[in-house]
């Protein structure tokens, strides 16, 4: 019986919801905050591609590389506001997600 999941599954879900409610201004900004540790991330991996990897495209992963830390570096420092914005904002959405897939796996799972 997943009763447990259905239970802690509607609670986040309800918090989840309260949360965009309260915090609806920085919910629509995550998108704003989303592109600088995305392109952070997308650079370091095409960092580690280059150091971990022995192919013919080394060039252009390094290029990709810095032309992605650089981008996300700039943008970290001139919109912190706008990312920190993102991880506030994120945290109702991530709620209701995984709120909405532990209620839908505890109802599956019910016997």
């Amino acid at each position: 019986m997943r009763i447990v999941h259905i239970v802690c599954g509607l609670l986040a879900f309800g918090v989840g919801l309260f949360l965009t409610y309260l915090y609806s201004p920085l919910v629509v900004g995550v998108f704003k905050g989303l592109v600088q540790p995305v392109a952070l991330l997308f650079g370091l991996l095409a960092l580690l591609s280059v150091v971990f990897n022995r192919t013919v495209h080394k060039k252009i992963n390094l290029t990709a590389a810095i032309i992605l830390l650089a981008v996300g570096g700039y943008g970290l420092y001139d919109e912190w506001i706008a990312t920190k914005d993102f991880f506030v904002g994120a945290m109702p959405v991530v709620l209701v997600l995984f709120g909405a897939l532990a209620v839908t796996h505890g109802v599956k799972n019910h016997k």
